[in-house]
């Protein structure tokens, strides 16, 4: 390709590029939308390409000289995009997790039938006979279950709190115990899922279900959901060390390892949301109704994030 058939053919994206570095150079990163980094990003590497051909091509010319200066002053932009916080958090948030949300959604539903499994089962024994939630709840819990769910003395922000770091610590195991072959995260998941389905056969037999279901769902939705992911990224990483396929073990392992973590990131800020929801609003004195109507709508936005969010290129 001739040099100034080649120049004709990219100037307009050079051009460009030096528009952007001006904006970058007279507005602090927080004020520039996400589209134009993106822009700024993609026509920084499409400039360094061109150097690069520019330098094999037409070494010591002209063209070469501009476009290092350009490729230069892009570069010292090029840092503060990458070290911008909430830059990398919505993206991640909206384009990053929910793809690997998709793209693992296999492991994420066996994760969901491992635990309702678990739930299926203790739930048909408990309802065949109360005494065999002992296999599953202690003793002491099951004597102190309050089946009318109206005395609940509640520190909003302490059991806030306290159910974060327990969802947060359950969801942590799901994961880390892929390593054992993901034999671990099965049972993590399995014996979850026997503890909510013997206390929910317990209420069944002795409480108000409509009044436990609307003190379970409001949170549990987001909150079962993470715990899900986090499954599903245990037995992601328990594939890495039973099928390696074309890879060696090891490098397989680590390559589940990292997409495992950007699952378990996303799970966290569920489970956050979850307690904060849990903590606040679950012990409110309103109608079961109005908790199940929040319930749904909690449902119907987890549908729509994980499913129907397109895909930022």
């Amino acid at each position: 390709m001739k040099e100034n058939i080649f120049i004709k053919r990219n100037k307009i994206y050079w051009n460009e590029l030096e528009e952007h570095i001006h904006l970058f150079s007279k507005n602090s990163i927080s004020r520039i939308s996400s589209e134009k980094i993106e822009r700024f990003l993609y026509l920084f590497r499409s400039a360094s390409h061109h150097l690069a051909y520019a330098r094999t091509h037409y070494p010591k010319s002209k063209l070469e000289k501009y476009l290092n200066t350009l490729v230069g002053n892009a570069h010292h932009h090029l840092y503060t995009v990458k070290k911008n916080p909430w830059y990398d958090f919505k993206n991640y948030i909206l384009r990053d997790f929910p793809n690997a949300l998709r793209k693992h959604q296999l492991f994420i539903l066996s994760s969901f039938l491992v635990f309702l499994f678990g739930a299926i089962i203790s739930f048909i024994m408990v309802i065949y006979d109360s005494t065999n939630s002992l296999y599953f709840l202690p003793k002491n819990i099951i004597d102190t279950i309050d089946y009318s769910f109206k005395n609940r003395q509640w520190d909003y922000p302490l059991m806030s709190s306290i159910i974060m770091i327990n969802n947060i610590t359950v969801s942590l195991k799901a994961f880390v115990y892929g390593l054992f072959l993901g034999i671990g995260t099965i049972y993590i998941l399995f014996i979850n899922g026997c503890i909510l389905g013997s206390l929910t056969g317990l209420v069944y037999l002795n409480g108000d279900l409509l009044k436990y279901t609307s003190l379970i769902l409001p949170h549990g939705i987001i909150e079962l959901t993470a715990i899900f992911i986090a499954g599903g990224a245990g037995l992601l990483l328990g594939k890495g060390l039973l099928i390696p396929g074309k890879y060696k073990r090891l490098d397989y392992l680590i390559k589940s390892g990292k997409e495992g973590v950007r699952l378990l990131l996303g799970c966290i800020i569920f489970l956050i949301i979850a307690a904060i929801i849990e903590g606040f609003f679950t012990p409110l004195d309103i109608s079961p109704v109005i908790k199940l109507g929040f319930a749904g709508f909690t449902l119907l936005g987890l549908i729509l994030y994980m499913v129907f969010l397109k895909s930022s290129k």
